[in-house]
């Protein structure tokens, strides 16, 4: 059951000490991911940031990310994913439940998905950004009011990823405070082992064909 609790990361407010706009709290780094967390004066919810480095072409990072429906083989929590629809190949739209543990509701969303290529600066600028009214509330479920994650990536020298993901959320409905210290650590670190060890996979079954 513990393992549900993580997904509350991308919509709960985190509940510990302030502080300021350019402080970010470290609360885990394990295995080259560094989590972070931080609250804004004008915002009732804390912030969460991540640092690691993947071992992929900024291509196949995308590739991972527009394959809606395999979002829960690694974005922990994901219940289930599907394409509502494509602006163009670099703007998408789509659905998304996260389960929750009982008694509480699961939250879902409509996000919709853009990258930005900067060739120049060898960067990458990817946003995830909730939109209202394109599907009606499903009951039972909890609608999550805003959220809005950007990943920006930094093409390295030996064909690295350097990855900052930034997230800002209100996950709606109330969220029991003592779930906040356990979601805000795990959730994105089992996130993004689990993204790099895709990704790995992915590399290995390639270099065999």
């Amino acid at each position: 059951m513990f393992k549900n609790f993580a997904p509350l990361l991308i919509l709960i407010a985190l509940s510990s000490l302030s502080h300021g706009q350019d402080n970010w709290q470290l609360v885990r780094d394990d295995d080259g991911i560094a989590v972070y967390t931080r609250r804004l004066p004008s915002e009732r919810f804390k912030e969460v940031k991540a640092d690691f480095e993947l071992n992929a072409t900024e291509d196949q990072l995308i590739s991972v990310l527009q394959n809606i429906s395999h979002h829960k083989d690694w974005s922990y929590g994901t219940k289930r994913t599907f394409l509502i629809s494509r602006k163009n190949k670099d703007t998408l739209t789509y659905y998304s439940e996260v389960s929750l543990p009982w008694p509480l509701s699961n939250r879902d969303l409509v996000i919709q998905l853009s990258f930005k290529r900067d060739s120049a600066d060898h960067t990458l600028r990817i946003q995830a950004k909730s939109v209202p009214g394109i599907l009606p509330v499903n009951p039972g479920l909890v609608r999550v009011p805003f959220s809005l994650a950007q990943w920006d990536v930094k093409v390295l020298p030996n064909k690295l990823l350097q990855i900052q993901y930034t997230l800002s959320t209100d996950p709606g409905g109330a969220i029991p405070a003592w779930l906040v210290n356990f979601a805000a650590s795990v959730g994105p670190y089992n996130s993004f082992k689990k993204l790099r060890e895709l990704v790995h996979n992915k590399n290995n079954k390639s270099s065999v064909k």
